[in-house]
């Protein structure tokens, strides 16, 4: 062997001087963010190209819980799944629902609780106990003669819920019954009535109208009688007008008509004081079962001693599981505040309204 073999100049010593160099440097480590963002990368396309069309076969050609469908029928299996989801969100939407009603409950519970201790100390503050407890979510002002729907403005429109409800039921079923209480020809409820709710059967009522031919035929069928007490004097006029109209019950009319086993889907009343004689002994005949009233637009007026008539008005529409959903004073007449509207809606109408907006699909 050569004794230059190993000297610095040749191919030899380089080979050995790299490899020394090798042998120190310590290992390079690899930058963890990096590693981290190529593992993601990784289990992304994964999930895009294995378990994300896996689970989509799983849905579309058997059970969700892993049993297959026979035949691989992908439409049976759309629909199971479709109708899987639409229960369980039915059920969550019931849940909701429950959660209404125990607040509208708690809150009629407190107004119950004051009445007793209810002194008011001028006639301003008598309407102030009764407030709204409830929501009626499609609740809108309704009445106008206007072809624009939701314009009701000023004085006649009322407050009603469940609007479309009531016209799918007059258009499925054909067994919607409304009655006008108090009209001296006004017809603009029942025009937006037969507008709107195209199908519901139309009753008005005015017993002071003798003299006057009623225009809404059109609309309604119209009777010369008033509410109250079966041959009573209940109610007051207006302008001077005749009153000379049979006065009934409201069995006693329900049964003249042919209506003793129908749901009136809508009451209106105004008629000048007749509700307090009138309307607690329907409100009884509602919560013995006898008679079905799904709401109640009404408007209550001043009348002498009618602190107590309040109480006596509320505690019987409270048995008749009526839900007060809307007050409005009368700004237009009675001083701007002896006369208030009220809108009354059954416990059962009232979820079935909510129902037909929360659980919609």
């Amino acid at each position: 062997m050569s004794s230059n073999y190993f000297s610095p100049e040749t191919p030899a010593f380089d080979r050995l001087r790299l490899t020394a160099a090798r042998r120190v440097q310590p290992p390079r480590r690899r930058s963890q963010p990096v590693l981290l963002l190529k593992i993601i990368f990784c289990a992304t396309l994964a999930f895009l190209f294995f378990i994300g069309p896996w689970n989509n076969l799983q849905i579309i050609y058997g059970n969700p819980y892993g049993k297959p469908y026979r035949n691989n029928d992908s439409t049976a299996a759309a629909s199971e799944t479709a109708a899987i989801y639409q229960k369980q969100n039915y059920s969550a939407c019931q849940k909701r629902l429950d959660k209404l009603d125990f607040i509208f409950n708690e809150r009629r519970k407190v107004r119950q609780n004051a009445t007793s201790s209810w002194k008011p100390r001028n006639s301003k503050m008598k309407f102030d106990l009764y407030e709204p407890e409830a929501n009626c979510i499609s609740e809108e002002r309704f009445g106008s003669d206007s072809t624009v729907r939701y314009e009701a403005f000023g004085d006649g429109p009322k407050f009603v819920c469940g609007v479309d409800v009531l016209a799918e039921k007059a258009k499925k079923k054909n067994n919607c019954l409304v009655y006008s209480v108090g009209s001296n020809n006004d017809i603009r409820f029942e025009k937006a009535v037969h507008t709107y709710m195209n199908g519901c059967e139309i009753h008005t009522f005015d017993p002071t109208m003798s003299d006057t031919p009623f225009v809404g035929g059109e609309y309604a069928t119209f009777h010369p009688w008033g509410l109250g007490t079966d041959g009573g004097s209940e109610g007051a006029t207006m302008n001077q007008r005749k009153d000379d109209g049979e006065r009934m019950s409201f069995q006693t009319v329900m049964e003249k008509l042919g209506h003793t086993n129908r749901t009136i889907d809508i009451l209106k009343i105004d008629c000048q004081g007749c509700e307090y004689a009138s309307m607690p002994p329907l409100f009884d005949l509602i919560a013995s079962g006898n008679v079905l009233v799904d709401q109640v637009l009404i408007e209550l007026h001043g009348v002498s001693d009618f602190t107590s008539r309040l109480k006596k008005f509320f505690s019987a529409a409270d048995k008749a599981k009526l839900r007060i959903v809307h007050k409005e004073r009368n700004q237009w007449g009675c001083d701007g505040m002896r006369c208030v509207e009220y809108s009354l809606v059954s416990e059962s109408f009232l979820r079935e309204a909510n129902e037909a907006i929360l659980c919609s699909s």
